[in-house]
């Protein structure tokens, strides 16, 4: 058959049966074995005869189908019997969705995208002669039937952006076209929005493609005028609608207008709550919706969007099914934001699953796929930033080879290149500093110069790429030292600088890398200007109002560090500053683990901080920021307790959301909110716990706003610390690389007593604590979980070594400044808050034993305890003085690596002492963890005998063994015991702590004091159990010999005389086993 008698044919049917697609199908069927079939498409295209028509507009539709139709199979093969199968029925609306046909034949095809075009040029000549030639009477069938072929085919190839153009004029060819459509089309046509949205798309691909900011204005001109001319519900309206949104911040990623992304959020939000759930365009919108989400989060920082970021997300994948073309985009997108979140909170879940999901899109996408290359260039990014948490070199070569491979498959042209380059620069570099190889960092530079050489002048990348070139520049010359490198590393990075508006976080960043080097500079040639001009970067960085807590810290420690090596005068300045971000650092929204993890290496801020307000003769406020800088969560939980009453005199509605917020927060988030029933999914429950911490920080900061709240739970001033020393003095240690010091406060002063320490150092310190640990491991007591009567005990030299050092350079010094005597009937008690290493060292028993001629230690002049912080011996109010004495005695000396017997024996003896006060007794099988927890709200005193362990690996993981499971840290921090008084903890380890969170005092004690036992008796590794019951024995007859009602106050002095008591007894016994016993609190 001809195509001459195809035309004949399809005319005719068109006049007789208004159903002739179905025949128009059947004949394509006869013409698959015809020869002419393989020229078909280009000659259809090419045949322009303006004859053919004739002016006859019934000829139009039949004509255009037939072009379409057969240039189509044409390119397909010959395989239309695929497409008649799927047709369950033929009729007038039988063209509505063959585009969708279309696209599952082609699906796959390696010249997907020019095939589509293609079909789409030939689809839409035959209009354009028409409509050069005269507008036909037929205009609006005209106008539907190219509307369903350009949405639906162009459409098709727009998740293919301008890789579906191979040329510049195919795309120029298409908006020629659209345009002469849209301007003849009135706007009160139903067509007319329609044609606006397509010409919106090609205005936009064309952008994409050459980078014309005219095209993407006129895009959003276009889409606005589409979604106005879209009448409210239109089935078109949310599409319309995405269109506007992508297309909005495709802009701010250019001109970085946050009008630009707030309008592109407030679109796609307007399309995803009109498209109702199962419609399958929505996860498309919700993914839409979380890239623009997310890319507002990096400008404002505002933690509501990039969680909203990863829901809408994560519910776009969980709608996609597998094997869904779009699903590899989908689990991409969410990586993306997961790692953008990991950036901002730096939980380790967000940053394992954003590499799990960036894997998994890479895996799920074809060689050859176009959008390859982004996937693997985000998988690489992740594998980077991974590294940089957790230094696996591993990681950070699968993220170079990840990034390589992406470069590799990408043209020069791409307008994504130059990022990526700069990504793998950025991650050469990485790996130089780690491994030393000059290739990576030569290699890294070069990367970064092709980057900026293929990028444009003032695009939005120039800035980053500037910046990371900087950097790479300054780390070679930290290797070789040529001034060239400085010199450029300077100069790219205060361009950097200057091309990146005011306002924006990254600022930060560029900033700090500036005066990082500056100071290098400054270091080789001395130049004030250099130090000046330092120092101007890094406080301007730190005291940004935008950026992370992180980012601003590190700037604020670069801001110290320069500051000492310039002698410049902000040096405390800049020491103030870092102690204010640190607990922002560890944010209450954050998880305790999390938070862990961002203090670990923060002490030593502090501390440093400390010893430079003391050397410029500032103790008070050395004071103030020890207690403010140090025990971070401590510090936390306990102000979740705080009371509001006089907040409830004034705001009473304010004081009950904030307790109630502050409850479900000490909860860990877990609690059920009054206002809600809905059960959250482990995915939401971190968002939901990050947002009660957000609301509870806003409600804090409008509290401060009151008149007398100003200083609403701010960090305490030394006026209200002193008050901490009523009871006897408090000395807080500072262990600093600069210097030692011993701060004290004292009852009536009004001011800290310095007693400098200048024969401790910290190097000296922190090799007696690993002498120390050397000598508990070597005599058995370091080992987990135990506490064995067979336990042989030694070191007593290597421990009154120790002992003595302490003593003379560290205990002594501060008695004789106290002017402490050894009056044994008028022991004062003192209390030590100490810092870094000494907080595992027994300071508690410092002293000289077996030294011929020479005597003295710490117990012969005082009653020692120990306190995590000054804030924590203030005087809080207490409801359990008015609460009858109840206490509670859980013994099991089974669970656990071995059986202790004598656990039996100190509950005889409690019993014995305790007679007929009120007593609960759990033993064995009742011990369990469940019945413990139960009964410690109800009593006030608790003694427990049972094994304990430290978890090195995860401190809140440290548990108590009862019967039949563990009680957690974890689980004893979120109770909240109003009534708790006093526990004592006759298990190993107890007070042992994490040595990776000197500062926070990670270990069960700490965790029962923040329960609401405000004094504890615990141990500092592992004890003998034939000793226990003698030292508990001894401790409640001491407390309970007068018979009223025990006071708590009092159980530093029974421990104290107990112990004596036990050395005096035991004749032959060893230092380790009598020097575990500890009192912490009041």
């Amino acid at each position: 058959m001809s195509i001459l008698l195809f035309r004949e044919i399809t005319v005719e049917l068109s006049a007789q049966d208004d159903h002739f697609l179905k025949d128009i199908f059947h004949l394509v069927l006869e013409l698959k074995s015809s020869d002419e079939l393989v020229d078909r498409a280009d000659l259809l295209s090419r045949e322009s005869n303006p004859g053919v028509w004739d002016g006859n507009e019934s000829l139009i539709l039949p004509e255009i189908v037939a072009h379409f139709t057969l240039s189509v199979f044409a390119e397909i093969g010959g395989e239309a019997h695929q497409l008649l199968a799927l047709k369950k029925s033929y009729g007038p609306d039988l063209y509505d969705d063959l585009g969708e046909q279309v696209e599952i034949l082609l699906d796959g095809h390696k010249n997907y995208p020019d095939m589509i075009l293609k079909t789409n040029l030939i689809a839409v000549d035959p209009f354009m002669q028409v409509l050069d030639a005269e507008q036909p009477n037929n205009f609006d069938g005209l106008l539907r039937l190219y509307s369903q072929i350009l949405s639906e085919n162009l459409g098709v190839s727009s998740s293919y952006g301008f890789e579906g153009f191979r040329k510049p004029e195919d795309i120029n060819s298409v908006i020629k076209r659209e345009q002469l459509l849209a301007s003849l089309t009135p706007d009160d046509h139903p067509t007319k929005p329609s044609l606006l949205n397509n010409l919106a798309f090609s205005l936009r691909t064309r952008f994409e493609r050459l980078g014309n900011l005219c095209d993407i204005e006129d895009a959003i001109v276009q889409h606005q005028a589409a979604v106005t001319l879209t009448p409210d519900g239109h089935p078109d309206k949310p599409s319309r609608l995405n269109s506007h949104g992508i297309s909005l911040a495709i802009r701010f990623q250019r001109l970085e207008n946050l009008e630009d992304i707030d309008n592109s959020v407030a679109q796609l939000e307007a399309a995803v709550n009109l498209t109702p759930d199962g419609h399958p365009d929505k996860p498309g919108w919700l993914s839409n919706l979380a890239s623009s989400l997310g890319a507002r989060f990096q400008c404002l920082e505002n933690l509501n969007d990039i969680d909203h970021a990863v829901s809408q997300i994560q519910a776009a994948v969980n709608l996609t099914p597998d094997g869904h073309p779009d699903k590899p985009g989908r689990l991409s997108n969410l990586g993306a934001c997961l790692l953008t979140r990991f950036q901002r909170l730096g939980s380790l879940d967000d940053i394992d699953n954003a590499v799990l999901r960036l894997q998994a899109a890479v895996d799920l996408t074809s060689d050859g796929h176009p959008l390859k290359p982004k996937w693997l260039s985000n998988l690489g990014i992740s594998f980077l930033t991974r590294f940089k948490r957790l230094g696996s070199l591993g990681d950070i070569d699968n993220g170079i080879a990840r990034l390589q491979a992406a470069i590799d498959i990408t043209p020069d042209s791409h307008p994504s290149k130059p990022k990526w380059l700069s990504h793998l620069g950025s991650s050469l570099e990485t790996r130089f500093k780690r491994l030393g190889e000059l290739r990576d960092i030569d290699n890294s530079i070069a990367r970064l110069q092709m980057a900026i050489k293929l990028t444009p002048d003032c695009h939005p990348y120039q800035p980053g790429l500037l910046n990371n070139l900087g950097i790479s520049l300054l780390t070679r010359f930290k290797h070789l030292r040529n001034m060239g490198d400085i010199d450029n590393a300077i100069a790219r990075l205060q361009a950097a600088v200057t091309l990146t508006p005011d306002g924006y976080p990254e600022k930060l960043s560029r900033l700090s890398n500036l005066g990082s080097c500056l100071l290098a500079r400054f270091k080789c040639l001395g130049r004030s200007k250099d130090a000046d001009a330092c120092i101007d970067q890094l406080s301007e960085a730190a005291l940004s109002p935008v950026g992370s807590p992180s980012s601003r810290l590190n700037a604020a420690r670069m801001w110290i560090h320069a500051a000492s090596v310039t002698k410049h005068t902000s040096l405390l300045a800049a020491c103030e500053c870092a102690i204010s971000i640190i607990p922002l650092v560890a944010w209450l929204g954050l998880s305790i683990p999390d938070r862990h993890q961002h203090l670990g290496k923060l002490g030593e801020v502090v501390r440093d901080a400390a010893a430079l307000a003391i050397s410029f003769r500032q103790c008070d406020k050395a004071l103030e920021w020890l207690e403010q800088g140090r025990s971070i969560v401590w510090t936390q939980i306990l102000q979740l307790r705080t009371p509001v009453d006089q907040l409830r005199a004034v705001e009473p509605d304010l004081a009950d959301r904030l307790l109630h917020i502050s409850s479900l927060l000490h909860q860990g988030g877990q609690g059920a909110d009054i206002q809600s029933e809905h059960t959250r999914s482990p995915e939401e429950e971190p968002r939901h716990y990050r947002a009660l911490a957000k609301e509870r920080d806003d409600i804090v900061e409008k509290v401060r706003s009151l008149p007398k709240f100003r200083d609403f739970l701010k960090p305490l001033k030394l006026h209200r610390l002193a008050e901490a020393a009523k009871e006897g003095a408090v000395v807080v240690i500072n262990v600093s690389e600069r210097r030692c010091d011993a701060l004290a406060l004292l009852y009536g002063m009004d001011e800290a007593l310095h007693i400098p320490l200048p024969n401790l150092t910290s190097e000296r310190v922190t090799q007696l604590q690993i002498e120390f640990n050397a000598l508990l491991k070597s005599s058995g007591v370091r080992q987990r979980a135990v506490r064995d009567e067979e336990v042989e005990v030694g070191g007593d030299e290597g421990c009154m070594k120790i002992l003595t050092e302490l003593w003379d350079h560290l205990v002594k010094p501060v008695l004789d400044s106290l002017a402490f005597s050894t009056d044994p009937d008028t022991l004062p008690r003192m209390w030590w808050c100490v810092t870094g290493p000494l907080a595992f060292l027994p300071i508690h028993a410092a002293g000289v034993y077996g030294r011929r001629g020479s005597s003295g230690h710490i117990q012969d002049y005082a009653i020692v305890s120990y306190t995590p912080t000054i804030s924590s011996l203030l005087e809080r109010s207490d409801a359990s003085v008015h609460k009858p004495f109840r206490h509670l005695s859980a013994i099991e000396p089974s669970s656990g690596a071995s059986y202790i017997p004598n656990t039996e024996k100190e509950l005889e003896y409690i019993r014995c002492r305790l007679q007929h006060r009120d007593h609960v007794v759990l033993h064995k099988a009742d011990a369990t963890k469940e019945r413990v927890m139960k009964e410690m709200r109800d009593c006030n005193w608790l003694h427990l005998a049972c094994h304990g362990t430290q978890n090195p690996k995860n401190s809140i993981k440290s548990a108590l063994l009862l019967h039949g499971g563990k009680l957690t840290l974890e689980e004893i921090i979120r109770l909240d015991l109003p009534h708790a008084e006093f526990a004592f903890l006759s298990a190993c380890q107890t007070m042992m702590g994490d040595e990776g969170l000197s500062e926070e005092a990670v270990h069960i004690a700490g965790g029962m004091s923040l329960a609401g036992y405000r004094s504890v008796v615990a141990t500092m590794w592992s004890i003998e159990d034939a000793l226990a019951p003698k030292v508990a024995d001894e401790f409640y007859a001491r407390l309970l010999r007068d018979g009223e009602r025990p006071d708590n106050r009092k159980a530093a002095e029974a421990l104290h005389f107990s112990v004596k008591k036990l050395r005096e007894e035991e004749k032959d016994i060893k230092m380790l086993s009598w020097l575990p016993f500890v009192h912490l609190g009041v």
